[in-house]
């Protein structure tokens, strides 16, 4: 049984769910922050986040497409390279000290990224930028810009396979900034992205740490575990399977809430604060030795 601190635990993580998917975004960077701040062993943490990501992320687009937000044109350029370097980073393996130094700067940034200035006019379609794809149909894009679409989404897509995020967070401060989108079409965009390179990330860890055991490769200690009851599920697989049971039922509902209300211009400017505290909180845990 969860105690008073478990159930607020997981209760943490509806809300992560809510704040994300009202953005378009699947949550990964905030569930990494919390199952830091539980103590989760690294090789669990990146499984679980892609997990939770998938669902959030999968939500959040279904609100924003329905509302006419998505963007195909720019979408297909940026996903054409992050989706095999998602899976490449997936498969690239990293040492706990590694991954823990790497997670905290990466939430370093996303925090820096959530709080950077996005409004006089950034991205509401009001800039004569040729690169606003809300104003020009997206046909210079295609001329000029694919290139610089596909290597951002090539870099992004490696990190998120390699740290186990989304790479939305990255993403969608960029599009504003660089004027391409509105705030309701990266929404859109941020939430295919997440959810194509979550996938590819998913699949890369999944092929390198098989989740089944095979009957040849089982132990004479692995058998006895499976005999006592335990799942054929090979490490991490059996503390993954565990952890997803607790935390997907709250993840879902804030996901589904959030996107709902992300797709009906919610202002959540005071939560996206407490939200960075956390991700300072869990960033400075990772960072210090």
């Amino acid at each position: 049984m969860l105690g008073l601190g478990g159930l607020t635990w997981v209760g943490l993580f509806f809300v992560v769910a809510f704040l994300y998917s009202a953005v378009g975004h699947g949550g990964a960077s905030g569930y990494l922050a919390l199952l830091s701040l539980h103590d989760i062993a690294p090789e669990y943490m990146k499984p679980i986040a892609l997990v939770l990501n998938l669902l959030v992320s999968g939500m959040a687009f279904i609100q924003f497409y329905r509302q006419g937000h998505f963007l195909w044109r720019l979408f297909l350029p940026i996903a054409l390279f992050s989706v095999p370097m998602a899976y490449w980073g997936g498969l690239t393996p990293l040492k706990d000290l590694w991954y823990q130094r790497g997670l905290g700067v990466f939430l370093l940034v996303s925090v820096a990224m959530m709080l950077w200035p996005l409004d006089s006019g950034v991205g509401q379609g009001t800039s004569s930028n040729d690169g606003d794809v809300s104003n020009n149909g997206g046909g210079k894009l295609w001329n000029r810009q694919t290139g610089i679409a596909a290597f951002m989404g090539a870099v992004i897509g490696y990190v998120s396979g390699l740290l186990g995020i989304g790479g939305g967070i990255l993403l969608s401060p960029v599009l504003l900034m660089i004027r391409w989108t509105q705030q309701k079409q990266t929404a859109a965009i941020s939430a295919a992205f997440i959810f194509v390179n979550s996938a590819a990330g998913l699949l890369g860890f999944v092929q390198q740490h098989t989740p089944w055991i095979m009957d040849s490769q089982k132990t004479g200690g692995e058998a006895d575990a499976e005999m006592a009851g335990r799942c054929a599920f090979g490490d991490p697989w059996f503390a993954v399977v565990a952890i997803l049971s607790v935390l997907i039922l709250p993840v879902l509902l804030g996901g589904l809430f959030g996107s709902w209300y992300g797709a009906k211009k919610f202002n959540q400017t005071v939560m996206k604060y407490i939200l960075c505290v956390v991700l300072l909180i869990a960033a400075i845990k990772l960072l210090l030795p």
